[in-house]
């Protein structure tokens, strides 16, 4: 950790005994995840660690997936389908400009709406209607039938000022000229592919900022990232690798922090299309027909992968095998579902009755950059599946240049593909709405259903939940569509991911169960 001393006189440097001021600190933290500038263009965990901590949202998560107060500090239902908002008094943005309930609106209006966004914000909104000022300090948010996670789902919105939000470009965040808002820091300055540079907000509404200056220093690499820790060049570093991690506990100069993540890896399977373009035989000839449409094909995958290697050797018992897309303690979960056991006889047995004895080609695509061993756990898969003669080509690349071609519902799209999602979102299973329901960007379902996934009962059961306000019936209704959907092999659950975290002695650190990277969660220490 570096410190620096805000001033010193020249008695200090002389060494006499005077009373210093306080001692401030600089954090260098290596971040695996580059920020998306602007704040409405991609909805993912990664890019809202950094949101919050320079613009704010009307509610926020906790370490723990709890909601807490934001800009707004009391809200509550007003009708079965409004909710009210209410402003803290003098809040203004960092350049002292004030904020108000106009700004909200037009925030919301903004994510609603950004044209060409990667990772649109209409899924996280879902079933809001409308944003409306009611005074200066008030927010109406009307919903299309009732709904109780409405706080969760104002969470991910980011507010801006309304000048801002009415005539910026992403252009112009990447550029930092629109960079304005109201967290505990101050933008500074960006270099893409490099850092992002923050200061303390001295006008911030809440607890005052732990440091003087913050610099994110995006290392993609992971042996590059752990390097900058033990070389001094960042002071913590997150997603450490797994196999990174005893090395760094056993270093004197280093300290590790684990804890469970809300985070599922899984694999989506194009469901739709009656050919789809990364599937051939193993000559490399196209397919008369696609093989994920076939319930066999896809149980077949399943039980393929052998779930306790992931977690025990690719992942060096970080991570836990998975059955379904939301961990024990999130609604939706359904302790009857088991976790798939590694049958390699009996997938050959169905790819066999499905038409496919000798298998088939397809690639695998996968980032190289977002989630903990990634490429590697890919690598992993496509070995596993060899097994029952799927020949697996894995294509890995950056987040930036994954996202916006699975995320593209009208192009190309991917046949096979990894992604990960956690509930800390919502507090519940909601891969459910945005990753399994079928795709309906008129109602905000299935954003993030990349591989087209349908399924009647399933969509019926989600949709109930979704205005379900009995919080016993909910979950339930939530499990159901689980267990339907599970029992279809719409997708393939691989393992829940730990937060790893890594800091030089003298830093201690408070761990996100949504990985959220967060500098105030770092504090001096005395370890």
């Amino acid at each position: 950790m570096t410190l620096r001393l805000k001033s010193l006189g020249s008695a200090v440097l002389l060494g006499a005994l005077v009373t210093l001021p306080a001692m401030a600190a600089d954090l260098t933290i290596g971040a695996r995840t580059e920020i998306a500038m602007d704040p409405h263009y991609m909805w993912s965990d990664g890019n809202t660690s950094y949101y919050a901590q320079i613009y704010g949202a009307l509610v926020g998560t906790d370490e723990k997936a709890q909601i807490v107060p934001g800009l707004a500090e009391s809200w509550k239902p007003v009708s079965e389908t409004e909710w009210h908002f209410t402003l803290r008094a003098g809040l203004k943005f960092d350049d002292g400009t004030p904020l108000t309930a106009q700004d909200v609106v037009d925030s919301f209006e903004r994510a609603r709406t950004l044209p060409n966004a990667a990772g649109p914000y209409s899924g996280a909104i879902r079933g809001i209607t409308t944003v409306k000022a009611v005074d200066a300090r008030t927010v109406s948010v009307i919903t299309e039938m009732p709904d109780p996670i409405v706080p969760y789902r104002v969470a991910q919105i980011q507010i801006v000022p309304s000048r801002i939000a009415k005539s910026a470009s992403t252009d112009d965040f990447n550029a930092g000229r629109t960079v304005v808002g109201a967290g505990p820091y101050k933008f500074v300055s960006y270099q893409a592919g490099d850092r992002l540079v923050l200061k303390a907000n001295p006008d911030y509404w809440g607890p005052k900022p732990k440091w003087d200056q913050v610099t994110f220093r995006f290392i993609p690499d992971d042996a590059a990232r752990v390097a900058a820790l033990l070389g001094g060049d960042a002071d913590l570093i997150d997603f450490v690798p797994p196999s990174f991690a005893e090395r760094l506990r056993d270093d004197p100069k280093t300290s590790v922090v684990t804890a469970p993540s809300d985070r599922v890896i899984y694999l989506i399977m194009d469901t739709e299309r009656d050919q789809t373009p990364f599937v051939t035989d193993k000559e490399g000839k196209p397919l008369a027909k696609n093989p994920f449409k076939d319930k066999r094909v896809r149980e077949a995958l399943t039980i393929a992968v052998d779930r306790d290697a992931l977690a025990k050797r690719v992942m060096d018992g970080l991570a836990f095998p998975a059955g379904q897309l939301t961990p024990q303690g999130f609604g939706g979960y359904d302790p009857g579902i088991n976790v798939p056991q590694t049958d390699l006889e009996r997938a050959r047995k169905l790819l066999a009755d499905a038409g496919y004895p000798d298998g088939f080609a397809v690639t695998l695509h996968c980032t190289n950059d977002r989630y903990v061993n990634d490429a590697r756990v890919c690598q992993a898969l496509g070995q596993m599946f060899a097994r029952v003669g799927i020949k697996v080509d894995v294509q890995t690349m950056p987040r930036a240049v994954f996202f916006p071609r699975a995320t593209d519902h009208k192009g190309e799209r991917f046949s096979f593909l990894m992604l990960g999602w956690g509930s800390s979102t919502s507090g519940e299973a909601d891969a459910l709405p945005q990753g399994i329901h079928t795709y309906d960007p008129t109602k905000g379902f299935g954003t993030w259903n990349l591989g087209h996934y349908s399924n009647p009962v399933a969509d019926e059961l989600i949709s109930r939940s979704q205005s379900e306000m009995d919080t016993e019936k909910r979950p339930a209704t939530l499990a159901q569509a689980m267990r339907v959907t599970m029992g279809d092999f719409a997708v393939i659950p691989l393992y829940y991911q730990s937060v790893v975290v890594a800091t030089r002695k003298g830093l201690s650190y408070t761990p996100w169960a949504s990985e959220r990277t967060n500098a105030d969660s770092a504090s001096p220490s005395t370890n």
